[in-house]
């Protein structure tokens, strides 16, 4: 589904190795449910890690305590993120010290995602995210069109979709484009961004094209925090099916 790799790892002294790594770099982790098809995310940190017990200590970051022990209570596992390390991985419950700490179990696996700067996830095949833009083409007589688009991926830092020969002439490297709204499942936002790229797809066995298209790349120059936290949560929440998977 992603072009990200995720590795599963089992080896428990590289997942302490990486652990302590994230304790002692006071990494921000994020815990996150689903509860009722909605999804709750908060933020903590890995305070401590109690090797012989076969446990690690969770905080909640500041203004995050309420959250935290409501995601918590009556739960005995829990599923955690660490976008710095790419960090992926479910641990036990073992004792709530609420609202100041938690004991988690040491996770019998992680599943760490290829670094890179951004998560970028493939939903080309799910039509799962939709852009929908007006762009003019600069000519002898300027045109303006309304594209209504799946992407064929999407990241916190841009996004990407497929545009046919007659489109592919309203875009340019560096080109902005304005006030784009993203849909993702039921929630939609409003973003700026800027061509970067543009690539000649060719038809093959793989990609079941049936005619040259133009992969048109962009990235984000203006989008609110609360939108990129929404596209996180996706995303993270699409590969943490991929590590049902395996």
């Amino acid at each position: 589904m992603s072009d990200n790799q995720l590795q599963k790892i089992h080896e428990q002294a590289v997942i302490m190795k990486l652990l302590n790594g994230a304790k002692e770099s006071q990494l921000e982790a994020f815990i996150w449910r689903l509860v009722g098809g909605s999804k709750y995310l908060a933020k903590v940190r890995v305070e401590a890690i109690r090797k012989q017990r076969g446990d690690f200590m969770i905080v909640p970051i500041e203004g995050q305590e309420e959250l935290v022990q409501e995601m918590l209570v009556g739960q005995s596992t829990i599923d955690l993120y660490i976008p710095d390390s790419a960090l992926l991985f479910r641990s036990t419950i073992r004792q709530t010290d609420a609202p100041l700490r938690y004991y988690l179990s040491l996770p019998e696996f992680v599943a760490q995602v290829e670094r890179r700067k951004n998560l970028r996830l493939q939903v080309y095949e799910t039509d799962e995210v939709k852009i929908n833009f007006s762009k003019m083409m600069v000519a002898v007589r300027p045109l303006t069109q309304q594209f209504n688009k799946s992407c064929y991926d999407i990241s916190t830092g841009g996004f990407s979709f497929m545009a046919s020969r007659m489109e592919s002439k309203f875009f340019r490297i560096n080109d902005p484009i304005r006030t784009i709204e993203v849909s993702v499942g039921n929630k939609k936002f409003y973003v700026n961004a800027e061509i970067s790229l543009i690539k000649e797809i060719e038809p093959d066995e793989f990609n079941g094209l049936s005619y040259k298209v133009w992969r048109v790349c962009c990235r984000f120059s203006q989008i609110e925090q609360l939108a990129k936290k929404h596209l996180e949560v996706f995303i993270m929440e699409k590969i943490k099916e991929e590590l049902s998977a395996i």
